[in-house]
Formats: structure tokens, C-alpha cells, sequence
């Protein structure tokens, strides 16, 4: 279990609706009324700035990005820790992880990973 605001947002912005449907707000909510609730909250996946490719570094290291900064690619879930004052439960992503996601359209950030917004839907 990590401490939320030690790992950047890789989006500018969230979705507050998840895949299955649920609210990104009743997560919060889950992890404000019981904070031991965020251990079983599916591990969020982190990449290491130096794992990116070397354009997408170039690109956070103009917004000031550390070069030893930690990025999530689940954003939501960051957030909703975040939100709730509690650690949350990580891994660090595998190379099929990283296969697996467009890693240019991901790392929307443009403000170094400090927050994202929610989007109205």
C-alpha cells in the first residue's frame, strides 16, 4: 500500500463512470467510510518515468516531471484514494501492460500528472 500522492496522474482528465457501470464518487465514498476497504480495491499499475517511451518523456520532462516520478495508468482509482485520504494498492505494470494501452493518447497530462479533472458525461 503506497501513499496516493506519491504517484502522478498519466490523464487530464477521468471518466466518473467505470467500465462496469459504478461511480467513481460511491468509490470515494467506500474508501472515506472504511479506509481498510482499499486493500481489496483492485491494485493500481504504475510505471516509472524511465519505463516510457523516450517521446513521452521528452513531453513530461518539458512540464517539470521528475525524472524518477511514478505514473499510474489507472487513473480513477488514484483519484478516488486520493479523494479518500487512504493508500492505495499497486503494482507495477508489465511490459504486456504497456503493449496493451496507446501510450501516447494516455499520458494526456498537461500539468505534470499533479491532477486530473472529472469529464461530464
Amino acid at each position: 500500500m503506497k501513499n496516493p500522492f506519491e504517484i502522478f496522474f498519466s490523464q487530464d482528465s477521468v471518466n466518473p463512470i467505470f467500465e462496469d457501470g459504478s461511480k467513481l464518487n460511491n468509490l470515494v465514498g467506500l474508501l472515506k467510510n472504511n479506509p481498510a476497504a482499499a486493500e481489496s480495491i483492485e491494485a493500481i499499475r504504475l510505471v516509472r518515468m524511465k519505463d516510457l517511451p523516450v517521446n513521452i518523456q521528452e513531453r513530461l520532462l518539458k512540464q517539470g516531471v521528475h525524472a524518477d516520478a511514478v505514473f499510474t495508468l489507472d487513473n480513477r482509482r488514484l483519484y478516488a484514494a486520493r479523494e479518500a485520504g487512504t493508500k492505495v494498492n499497486t503494482r507495477w505494470a508489465t511490459p504486456e501492460d504497456l503493449a496493451e494501452i496507446n501510450l501516447n493518447k494516455r499520458f494526456s497530462t498537461d500539468n505534470a500528472g499533479k491532477s486530473v479533472r472529472i469529464r461530464c458525461n
